[in-house]
């Protein structure tokens, strides 16, 4: 039988041989496993991060209140207290479009710093949605908003005139919306963080609100989205360039014509956008009484990573004055159109739940030969944007801004702008 005990020993041999070649082997596969636990233990800290992010920028619950109508009402706003230091003149404390030159009579070459407090921004709003069926097959809504950064200089400070921000009644049925109203232009759909008394209008950024008539596509399950609109040239600059009384624009017969077209992908939205616009004077300027306005740009926004992301706008256009571009000069003494190219571009940084630090720059650039002498020939603005909710609803924030206004002829003007505020949302 000693072959049986030499084959007993030479199977217990290989055996004992196959586990100690096996044993690095089941080390490799420990390690990998203790490698998955921790990227596991590594994404559940992530998305409880990214849970409490989203929890803290979703808005106050909105009381509902149901009208005698039926229709269901939501109110909301904010009460807010800002506080403006200016190194330099601008056009208005409050509501700056750009820096006053040296050479200004009105402004000395030293000493020129202003400081400003106001609560005008703060704003309330009603959000309303009529009971269902009110119109068979349609969703209807609508919106009311104010706030009181209005007329400067017009009331005492301490008693500033309500400004309508929004007013619109909505009409959806399935991905197609009819919006009639007040609101923002189709066209420069984004805006800088800073400066929110003007949103840096006049410095690279387009766009305002107006009265207007909309249609939109805008489905939840597709990448493509549209909308095209009618609406009120003259709502902002009030352009009446012969002095007979009536806006131009209106004196046109016509409404501007604005639209967009826009491709959401997995990260952000990248868009494309024109508007053309008709005015017309009863007594011709420079032998002139036809003045066209219109613009294309571009506009884009992109999250990348866990915590940043970047957003911008590029346009090209000529007598924007209307749709806050050109430095707020449309149309020259010679009758000539100021054409005006600029943007802005930033990047944030969502560096806990509660905060968010930006970077950006701004620029509006109109053509120097379009610009009369004493005009505006370039408006540029470096900023650093910083937003920190503290806890509840409660909201503070800082803005810094180097601000540069070049004149034609004239010294360039220099502020350097500190914006805080504090703000309690419901």
């Amino acid at each position: 039988m000693s072959w049986v005990r030499r084959a007993l020993v030479l199977v217990v041999a290989t055996l004992m041989a196959s586990v100690i070649v096996a044993e690095p082997s089941l080390q490799d596969l420990q390690r990998q496993i203790d490698e998955l636990r921790r990227i596991v233990k590594e994404q559940q800290k992530e998305i409880e991060r990214l849970r409490e992010q989203i929890k803290q920028q979703q808005p106050a619950p909105q009381p509902t209140v149901t009208a005698p109508s039926g229709e269901r009402l939501n109110f909301y706003g904010f009460l807010r207290l800002d506080s403006i230091f200016d190194s330099g003149l601008t056009n208005n404390a409050q509501t700056p479009f750009w820096v006053l030159s040296p050479s200004n009579a009105n402004k000395r070459r030293t000493g020129n710093q202003q400081l400003s407090v106001h609560p005008r921004l703060t704003r309330i709003g009603i959000n309303f949605s009529a009971p269902p069926n009110l119109l068979k097959g349609w969703n209807v809504t609508g919106k009311f908003e104010m706030d009181w950064q209005n007329a400067q200089g017009v009331t005492p400070e301490s008693r500033p005139l309500p400004r309508i921000r929004h007013a619109y009644l909505q009409l959806q049925r399935g991905n197609y919306g009819l919006l009639l109203g007040q609101t923002w232009d189709v066209i420069s759909p984004l805006f800088p963080s800073p400066n929110d008394d003007t949103l840096m209008w006049n410095a690279g950024n387009l766009g305002d609100r107006r009265a207007q008539l909309r249609l939109s596509y805008e489905p939840k399950d597709k990448p493509l989205r549209w909308a095209l609109a009618l609406g009120l040239t003259g709502a902002v600059d009030q352009k009446d360039l012969d002095n007979n009384g009536v806006r131009d624009g209106e004196d046109s017969g016509l409404p501007n014509l604005q639209g967009r077209i826009a491709w959401r992908f997995r990260n952000g939205e990248l868009g494309v956008w024109a508007h053309h616009a008709w005015e017309r004077v009863t007594n011709p300027v420079a032998n002139q009484v036809r003045f066209t306005s219109h613009s294309v740009g571009l506009d884009y926004q992109w999250r990348f990573g866990a915590k940043w992301d970047a957003r911008g706008e590029i346009w090209t256009g000529r007598n924007l004055s209307d749709f806050r571009g050109g430095i707020g000069q449309g149309v020259n003494a010679t009758g000539a159109e100021i054409h005006s190219k600029g943007g802005w571009l930033e990047i944030g940084w969502q560096y806990s739940p509660k905060q968010r630090l930006a970077l950006g720059y701004t620029l509006d650039d109109p053509k120097d030969d379009d610009v009369p002498a004493g005009g505006r020939t370039k408006n540029s603005v470096w900023y650093l944007h910083h937003r920190w909710r503290l806890s509840g609803n409660v909201e503070v924030g800082v803005n810094y801004l180097f601000w540069t206004t070049k004149w034609k002829g004239q010294a360039t003007g220099v502020d350097h702008r500190i914006n805080a505020f504090v703000q309690h949302n419901f």
